[in-house]
């Protein structure tokens, strides 16, 4: 696969954010963040992006030659010793004097060791900071969302066809973890297949439950192809369903219509999630929809933005998330619709419909 990112745009940018965060450099590890600011879609390496201009990409001898092919705008640093070592020279060699580092993502005794190894650099936890820059995702980046989404598509599509009396959730979830290697592309989570009343479980685990006669199905199913996430929910029907079912259908659906249109650039993500949060309350469901309304998704299943109540998140054109309300019963079941959106600069479009 041929990758066209503009790698030196996102770095342009994340640099404007280290220095907006007044540190003369970033010590990028975890792996996600490191492949998109750099293009190397290894393991074991860390970038040292500086406030200056001049940024360095370190891994050892065995990625070396890897990295060397693919790395553009980077100085590449092998690790011989130790990365601490490393990065320790690197921080005298440019005389760091307060460098950030990813909080979620580095361990408590590798940053106490840092911190031994550079008593002249201050080091400062930061959350979020790469994250933040890949919310918004580039043209290319979509052209590979949607592809990951018209896979899923046919997966599911031939998923539904699958369900029938009889057959077992586990047996239809490593069907459709089947189809989509015969596709290509790997699963990018264990397919949730959940009957009757274990539909009521947001993330459950496909057994052994048979699939009956007059009862629901919950498939939530997405992949990875090309690096790329796709991430969406439906509801399948056998024979009859009851009045219940039906109404919190209807109502889970009106919320993500809601949603929806709510949805356009500079809109505040807790005021999406409000929208249909505050119907199914009003409907008298609200104690069973306890998760966010949806979560950004692109190299990761679940990325940002968040889209939640107590998101400070503001829209922009170009990112992409889901939009999940949901009705949950204990013991009795429950109905979610997923869908995928991209911001526009006018709305949004919705990208699983």
């Amino acid at each position: 696969m041929t990758r066209t990112m503009d790698y030196a745009r996102r770095i342009r940018l994340f640099r404007e954010e280290v220095r907006k965060h007044r540190l003369d450099s970033f010590l990028v590890t975890n792996e996600t963040n490191v492949s998109y600011l750099s293009g190397f879609w290894g393991s074991d390496a860390a970038l040292l992006v500086t406030a200056g201009g001049k940024d360095f990409f370190l891994t050892d001898s065995r990625y070396i030659e890897e990295a060397a092919e693919v790395i553009k705008g980077f100085v590449l640093q092998v690790v011989e010793k130790s990365t601490y070592k490393t990065i320790q020279d690197l921080a005298k060699a440019r005389r760091l004097k307060k460098t950030g580092f990813e909080s979620m993502n580095l361990p408590y005794e590798v940053a106490s060791k840092l911190k031994e190894l550079l008593p002249d650099t201050r080091l400062v936890p930061i959350r979020g900071l790469v994250e933040g820059t890949r919310a918004v995702k580039e043209e290319a980046e979509i052209k590979l969302i949607k592809n990951s989404i018209r896979l899923t598509k046919e997966v599911l599509k031939a998923a539904l066809g699958f369900v029938r009396c009889g057959v077992s959730e586990e047996s239809l979830s490593k069907r459709i973890e089947l189809e989509f290697v015969k596709k290509g592309a790997h699963p990018a989570f264990e397919p949730i297949v959940a009957s009757g009343p274990d539909s009521s479980r947001p993330h459950a685990k496909a057994g052994g439950r048979k699939i009956s006669k007059n009862s629901v199905v919950m498939i939530d199913i997405g992949c990875n192809l090309d690096g790329y996430n796709s991430d969406m929910t439906r509801m399948a029907f056998l024979g009859r369903v009851n009045d219940k079912f039906k109404k919190i259908y209807n109502i889970v659906r009106k919320a993500r219509e809601l949603a929806l249109d709510m949805i356009r650039p500079g809109m505040r993500a807790a005021k999406v999630d409000t929208a249909a949060r505050g119907y199914i309350e009003k409907e008298g469901f609200g104690a069973f929809f306890g998760h966010s309304l949806g979560h950004g998704v692109g190299m990761e299943v679940h990325e940002e933005p968040t889209i939640s109540k107590n998101s400070e998140a503001v829209l922009r054109p170009g990112m992409v998330f889901t939009v999940e309300p949901a009705i949950y019963i204990p013991g009795f079941g429950g109905v979610r619709f997923e869908d995928m959106v991209l911001v526009t600069e006018k709305g949004c479009e919705v990208l699983t419909r």
